[in-house]
């Protein structure tokens, strides 16, 4: 499946010309309000660097977010109204999407309004990429399905973050980076590091919770990244080894997992646990308050994966299959005990509740980004997914040595209090 993007709140035209020609588009297809228009001109210009492809947008009345994330104050209504103007003028095909089979709104430009950015003369260099921040804060629950975005006041560390984000960001700019062989060169994207806000929190800890930095990739199959090229070069993806347990380990001990051993290959009453049985129980653990609340979160995992998607895929269904059987075997709380027994090093930073989860995700994208403003500095490019890298295949020995070994380091100064 194709890669579909989402709507780059980020994007305005750069020349009062092609402002003029978009107002008088809006006005040609019904539009009379200035922020309809500004609305429409953030829908072109997402259309025209997307090309011939589809774009996700959505069509919820909410707000879109703070200057933050929204640096255009762009409305809903704006979005509502312009995307239904071009789609009534044949300029767009739009496909609503439905709140029930959680689908969203694409769009996807007809030949008409190609011609028309022909006619206009839009190029690349007339489209400006606006950075409201490097770094997102989001309520931890949703809101009737949908994201809350928090505005914040920098810290120091969010300013330094912020930062080392925009020349990894240029750098990536400066790249051609293909998706696939049908995929023109991805275009104006801005690279984020997506936190999650906890209440209650100490000073410092503003940006310590979750922390990923997924770019347009992320949505793609791992057969289809294999695709992807940057600077006209094939690549590899190198994946952190036990990533989300080696990086309690680095936390914790200064080190990653010490011995020769899986650290997932556990043995309950003779019984050998599947590997992926074990590493979904280590990963749920770290984000439950106890082995039987992630008990009920694996088996959770499993279903959704194998009966509540569309097109599951068959290894999905083959695992859901074998763990069903498995636990009329070995009780799921012994399996998580198997754990903890062979981690004591770190057995106490387990069944903290979801915050703590969210602590030891964050991390786990601290040392990945770790590894990220090295390669930067060097001038390579590297595309992260979670706790893997994708870069140009003549850097696979140079990245080998360094997704496992480079430390982490306390950049908020508070690790000796959490650590307690």
């Amino acid at each position: 499946m194709p890669h579909i993007p989402k709507l780059d709140l980020f994007l305005e035209v750069n020349r009062q010309q092609i402002k003029d020609l978009s107002h008088k588009l809006g006005k040609d297809i019904g539009l009379q309000d200035k922020r309809q228009i500004k609305g429409l001109r953030l829908l072109l210009c997402n259309m025209y660097v997307q090309g011939q492809r589809q774009v996700m947008v959505s069509r919820r009345k909410q707000s879109l977010g703070g200057k933050r994330y929204n640096p255009l104050g762009i409305g809903y209504r704006a979005i509502i109204s312009s995307l239904d103007a071009l789609q009534k003028n044949g300029y767009i095909i739009q496909e609503k999407g439905s709140h029930n089979e959680g689908t969203m709104t694409t769009m996807e430009s007809t030949d008409k309004l190609i011609q028309w950015f022909n006619d206009t003369g839009w190029s690349d260099d007339r489209i400006d990429k606006r950075v409201g921040s490097y770094v997102t804060l989001r309520e931890s629950r949703k809101q009737n399905d949908n994201t809350v975005y928090v505005d914040f006041d920098d810290t120091k560390y969010s300013k330094w973050l912020g930062e080392r984000i925009r020349q990894y960001d240029q750098l990536l700019s400066s790249c051609r980076i293909v998706l696939s062989d049908e995929d023109s060169k991805l275009k104006k994207f801005t690279v984020q590091r997506k936190f999650i806000s906890h209440k209650n929190t100490s000073n410092n800890m503003e940006f310590a919770f979750g922390g990923r930095m997924p770019g347009p990739w992320v949505n793609l199959s791992s057969e289809l990244r294999k695709n992807i090229t940057i600077n006209g070069e094939p690549t590899v993806e190198l994946d952190r080894d036990a990533s989300h347990l080696n990086a309690m380990y680095q936390v914790v001990t200064g080190a990653p997992y010490p011995y020769d051993d899986d650290p997932y290959h556990i043995v309950v009453d003779g019984c050998e646990v599947p590997r992926h049985i074990s590493k979904n129980f280590s990963s749920f653990m770290q984000g439950s308050k106890s082995p039987k609340g992630a008990a009920h979160s694996v088996i959770n995992h499993y279903k959704r994966e194998a009966l509540e998607v569309k097109s599951p895929k068959e290894e999905d269904i083959k695992k859901y299959e074998e763990y069903v059987e498995f636990k009329n075997e070995v009780k799921p709380t012994d399996i998580a005990k198997a754990i903890l027994d062979k981690h004591p090093k770190v057995a106490n930073y387990y069944n903290r509740g979801k915050a703590y989860g969210d602590l030891i995700s964050c991390w786990e994208s601290d040392i990945v980004f770790e590894v990220v403003m090295e390669l930067t500095k060097r001038g390579i490019p590297c595309l992260t997914v979670y706790n893997s890298f994708i870069v140009p295949l003549q850097y696979k020995d140079l990245v080998e040595s360094m997704k496992d070994t480079t430390p982490y380091v306390d950049r908020r100064g508070v690790l000796k209090e959490i650590l307690k």
